[in-house]
């Protein structure tokens, strides 16, 4: 993932005793190069499910003090297709709760809950800002035994390159938030807005603690499905559009296994192995790197006496125009 990309994080609305929808996720499709590419850069390749899930900000920097948050996701692994991984692994990726009601996405990370299962493509070496290969496109999603992209566009071919269409399954985009400390969520501005404009006072603030610690549930999911698209009245009278391609079903999870286990045997075993993340230890992520703009000479062709000959012959009845004739008004 690029760095400048994890600067890029916009931030959601904060929470208070309910849930919100966060942000819509846009469907891109794959860019150039196929199932093989993405295996070439993974140290390991498995099939998981998410078993626990720990939000920590990075360290606080210049470009930003309060630091960023970053997802810890525990998979327990249920089959290795490429390298190795022990039974249970974290992974970091950016984005995640802030710890105070808020939360942070990145729009080319994705997010998670509980009980999702998912194959995973994920790099060697140490934890960088992101734990899987090209973040999003290193995690695809396995739904009622069908395979689809990190947002939830089915995947329809791999053999060749990695071919998305059809019908998304926007739904399953949710990220599991932990219940923040009412003292953290009563500093958020919308909420201290709201305290503000309805006079509370130090006693109704311990009512509100006390509902909210005895309501509020401890952990919510919040959905990421995309917003405000409704279909507009069509007065036109002119037929609907036909749809102007088909696609195949979902590839199945045969199918795809299949295809990893083709590739990796083609490939052979990765020289690297994945170093797990640790949501105990301190981490900083990146600032943003400025490229400098390199000067690019350009050369003009030499032109041909042939069109020489020609432009000469051009400028002198241009000349002898302009001087032998006279401008006139009627």
């Amino acid at each position: 993932m690029k760095p400048q990309l994890l600067f890029g994080l916009a931030t959601a609305c904060s929470l208070f005793l309910s849930s919100q929808t966060l942000m819509a996720h846009s469907a891109a499709d794959a860019p150039d190069g196929g199932l093989r590419d993405l295996m070439a850069q993974s140290a390991a390749v498995a099939y998981g499910k998410v078993v626990d899930i720990q939000y920590r900000n990075s360290e606080p920097t210049r470009e930003e003090p309060k630091g960023v948050p970053h997802t810890f996701v525990t998979y327990e692994i249920g089959k290795v297709f490429r390298g190795y991984l022990p039974e249970k692994i974290t992974l970091r990726v950016p984005g995640g709760a802030d710890g105070s009601g808020g939360a942070y996405t990145e729009t080319t990370a994705p997010t998670f809950a509980r009980g999702e299962a998912d194959v995973l493509f994920i790099p060697g070496g140490e934890a960088g800002d992101c734990q899987l290969v090209n973040c999003v496109e290193g995690r695809f999603r396995v739904l009622e035994d069908r395979i689809y992209s990190g947002f939830g566009v089915p995947l329809v071919g791999a053999e060749k390159s990695l071919e998305f269409g059809g019908k998304p399954r926007f739904e399953v985009n949710t990220m599991e938030m932990p219940r923040p400390a009412f003292d953290k969520v009563i500093k958020q501005p919308d909420a201290a807005r709201w305290i503000a404009a309805n006079q509370i006072d130090s006693k109704g603030l311990e009512e509100l603690r006390k509902k909210y610690e005895a309501e509020a549930p401890a952990l919510y999911r919040i959905n990421m499905n995309v917003e405000g698209i409704t279909k507009a009245d069509d007065y036109s009278g002119e037929a609907p559009a036909e749809v102007m391609k088909k696609y195949r079903e979902p590839l199945i999870t045969d199918e795809f296994f299949a295809l990893i286990e083709h590739f990796n045997a083609e490939l052979g075993q990765p020289e690297q192995r994945v170093v797990p993340a640790n949501p105990k230890l301190a981490f900083t992520v990146k600032p943003p790197v400025a490229t400098a703009v390199k000067e690019v000479a350009i050369t003009e062709p030499k032109p041909s006496d042939e069109e020489l000959k020609f432009r000469g012959q051009t400028e002198n009845f241009v000349r002898k125009t302009a001087t032998t004739s006279p401008l006139t008004v009627k």
